[in-house]
């Protein structure tokens, strides 16, 4: 800080023309303090000594009384300057993380004892029928009992609730037209590549109202990709969490040895970050190297269903685009879905699957 006498010889000697009223220097000088005065520097470290030049206070007080007496304003930077010519400032603070994943952390709840996590998908799939114009969805339930070890394999249980939300026409129509409407159904299987836990239930399948003729779902189904689809532990330790390395393997995991395409990395991204649990770097790597991703785009102002912070990554394929929205606080899907193209001819934006996500922990083994 310079003094009262300082400040008053910068600007005598700046604005020494007989020309200048004393009382013009006078406010140049009380604007120029008042501007000093609120003005407030705070360095996430306190910066190094730094020795001034001789007189450069004075230079810098005459040229902002100029500024002040010709009508101009002062707008306050870092004006501290070293012997070297390079800002102080510069060396004591650090640059904020401005990426658009700053907020993303990864989580997981803790499982302890003999606990699992219970990962619930809440599917509406939407099925055209056959024979007419109905547009329906039906409601599925995917329930997941995901052990801490993946070494085991998981239980999972299917269940279709029976329940319809009607988009175009009704039971009515659809029944007089001959279409068969899918019926409740519930089924439970193993998951997973590693050993089967001892004294876990068989696998079993019960169906009510099995749809024989049912109409045609406007999912697609395709071959599982490499293991990205078939988790095991060996497979989800061996990938990085560099996300450079991590988008060099979504591009070239391959079969045939061809780069994948945008919606094969999707794919191939989303099925580890559903199953993930226990790896939370891994889920954050790979959101990091999916906003690197050529063809899938990022969204960094989405919300979950229940209104909690989001990112979402979506990407369009030949005929549908896809999407799947990452909590920020943890790390977890906690949806995905995929609708048609607005410029399909037949169904443009109509919804194939709408599914959120949730998880909690249980002590049960499974249902």
């Amino acid at each position: 800080m310079w003094s009262d006498a300082e400040l008053d010889e910068a600007l005598t000697d700046l604005h020494s023309e007989p020309d200048v009223r004393q009382d013009e220097l006078a406010r140049a000088k009380a604007s120029l303090l008042r501007a000093a005065g609120e003005v407030v520097l705070l360095p996430e470290a306190a910066p190094p000594a730094v020795k001034k030049r001789p007189g450069s206070w004075r230079w810098i007080a005459a040229a902002a009384a100029a500024a002040l007496v010709s009508g101009g304003g002062i707008v306050a930077t870092n004006a501290f300057v070293g012997e070297d010519g390079q800002d102080p400032a510069a060396h004591s603070t650090v640059a904020p993380d401005m990426g658009p994943l700053k907020d993303l952390r990864g989580s997981d709840l803790p499982l302890t004892g003999k606990q699992y996590w219970l990962s619930t998908e809440s599917s509406w799939v939407t099925w055209v029928g056959r024979k007419s114009e109905v547009i329906y969805q039906t409601h599925e339930i995917t329930e997941r009992w995901l052990p801490s070890d993946w070494g085991f394999k998981h239980l999972t249980r299917f269940t279709r609730t029976g329940e319809i939300r009607w988009i175009k026409g009704d039971y009515e129509t659809a029944k007089a037209q001959g279409e068969s409407i899918p019926g409740a159904t519930v089924s439970t299987a193993w998951e997973g590549s590693g050993q089967r836990p001892t004294n876990e239930p068989a696998s079993s399948t019960t169906t009510t109202s099995p749809p024989p003729n049912g109409p045609v779902s406007t999912q697609r189904d395709e071959p599982p990709l490499s293991n990205w689809m078939l988790l095991s532990k060996e497979f989800l330790e061996g990938l990085p969490t560099d996300p450079a390395k991590l988008l060099e393997r979504l591009r070239h995991d391959s079969k045939d040895g061809k780069e994948n395409t945008a919606p094969k990395m999707f794919d191939m991204a989303l099925g580890v970050m559903r199953s993930s649990h226990g790896y939370s770097d891994l889920r954050v790597a790979l959101c990091k190297a999916l906003a690197n991703a050529p063809g899938i785009t990022l969204e960094t102002n989405a919300t979950t269903s229940d209104n909690r912070p989001a990112i979402s990554f979506s990407v369009r394929d030949t005929d549908q685009t896809k999407t799947f929205v990452v909590d920020l606080a943890t790390a977890h899907v906690a949806g995905y879905s995929a609708a048609r193209n607005r410029s399909d001819p037949s169904f443009p934006g109509l919804s194939i699957h709408e599914t959120t996500v949730t998880t909690q922990i249980t002590d049960r083994e499974g249902p």
